[in-house]
C-alpha cells in the first residue's frame, strides 16, 4: 500500500542535527567511500587495485588508500520522482527512467520510492518490495500529467533528498539516492550547503537523470536555469553519476531507442556494482574538504580510456 508522508516542515530542523555516521568507524581519519571504474562506454570494470591510484590532498600529508575491493554489501536505492509543476509538460519522460530502473533486476539490491512536489506526496518503502515500486510507477505514468500540476508549482527538491536519507535510516556508502528531476528548487527549507554536508557525511551517492530543455511556451525560471548546476555539483561531491536521457529529444527510431536503453542499463548497473574504497586521512578536518583520486602511472598504463567516479568532497569530523 502506498502511504502518504507528513509535511516536510521539520526538515529544516533536521539539517542541523549532528550526524552519527562516524560512530560506525574507528575514527574520523578512516573513511569508507564508494568508487566506480568504467570504460569509455560506461560499463563497470573489475580488477582495480590500490597500486592503480594515487591521491592529492590540500592538507599536510596524503590520503592513504588502504584497500579497494568489490562492495558486496546489500545496496539500497531510493528513487525520487519530481512531480512538481515544472514537470507538467514532460510527464512521460520523467517517469521513464524511474520505471526502467524499477523493472531492472539488479543483484543484491532493494528499492524504495518517493514522489514529491512542494512536499513528499507518496512513499513506497523498502519492505514493500521492488514489484510494488514498479507497479506504482506504471500507475502514475498512465496519468497524462501529475495531479494538480501547473507551471508555477512549488518544488522542495533539497528537502526531499533529506527525506530520502531518512528513509535509509542508517545510510552507508553502498546506498544511492536516484533523482529524476529538472533540478529546480523553489520551496525547500534546506539549502544547498546543508544537503551537500549531509550527503557527504552519509557517504550515500546521488545519481540523477536530468530532464531538461522543454518548457512549453514559457521561458525557464531562474531556479530551472541554476538548478542543474547545483545538482551536478552534488553528484560530483558524492561520487554519483548524472545523465540527460532525453537531451537529444525522445528517441523516435528503433536504433536510437536501443542505444538509449543500453546506456540506461549501464547507468543502473553503476548503482549496484561499485568498489568499497577504504582510506585514511593524514589529519582531522573541521570543514568539508575537496580532494583528488586519480590513476597512478601504473594505473594509466593498465586502464587506458577508463575513468573513476568517487566522492570529491570529504565530510568534516563530527564535533
Amino acid at each position: 500500500m502506498v502511504r502518504p508522508i507528513p509535511t516536510l516542515a521539520l526538515i529544516s530542523l533536521a539539517v542541523f542535527v549532528e550526524t552519527t555516521a562516524w560512530s560506525q568507524e574507528s575514527s574520523c581519519l578512516r573513511r569508507t567511500l564508494p568508487l566506480t571504474l568504467e570504460n569509455s562506454q560506461g560499463s563497470p570494470l573489475d580488477g582495480l587495485s590500490t597500486a592503480d591510484v594515487e591521491t592529492k590532498f590540500p592538507a599536510a600529508g596524503a590520503v592513504k588508500v588502504l584497500s579497494i575491493v568489490p562492495d558486496e554489501r546489500p545496496h539500497r536505492i531510493v528513487i525520487l520522482v519530481d512531480a512538481s509543476g515544472s514537470m507538467a509538460t514532460k510527464w512521460g519522460e520523467v517517469l521513464a527512467p524511474a520505471l526502467g530502473l524499477a523493472k531492472t533486476e539488479l543483484p543484491n539490491t532493494e528499492m524504495a520510492l518517493l514522489v514529491f512536489k512542494d512536499k513528499v506526496e507518496e512513499q513506497v518503502s523498502f519492505s514493500q518490495g521492488q514489484g510494488v515500486v514498479a507497479e506504482r510507477l506504471r500507475q502514475i505514468r498512465s496519468m497524462t500529467k501529475a495531479t494538480g500540476q501547473n507551471a508555477s508549482g512549488r518544488t522542495a527538491l533539497f528537502d526531499s533528498l533529506l527525506v530520502g536519507l531518512q528513509l535509509l535510516e542508517t545510510p552507508t556508502s553502498a546506498d544511492t539516492l536516484y533523482l529524476i528531476s529538472d533540478g529546480a528548487d523553489n520551496a525547500s527549507h534546506a539549502r544547498f550547503r546543508d544537503v551537500a554536508q549531509r550527503l557527504s557525511a552519509s557517504r550515500v551517492r546521488l545519481f540523477v537523470s536530468l530532464i531538461v530543455g522543454q518548457y512549453g511556451n514559457r521561458s525557464p525560471t531562474p531556479e530551472e536555469e541554476n538548478g542543474p548546476l547545483d545538482i551536478s555539483d552534488l553528484v560530483r561531491k558524492t561520487g554519483g553519476q548524472i545523465n540527460t536521457p532525453f537531451g537529444q529529444g525522445v528517441p523516435t527510431k528503433p536504433e536510437e531507442a536501443q542505444r538509449l536503453s543500453q546506456a540506461m542499463q549501464r547507468f543502473y548497473a553503476a548503482m549496484s556494482q561499485n568498489y568499497r574504497l577504504e582510506v585514511e586521512l593524514p589529519t582531522t578536518m573541521d570543514k568539508p574538504t575537496s580532494w583528488e583520486l586519480r590513476f597512478s602511472e601504473e594505473g594509466k598504463s593498465r586502464w587506458k580510456n577508463a575513468r573513476v567516479n568517487y566522492p570529491t568532497q570529504l565530510a568534516a569530523c563530527s564535533r
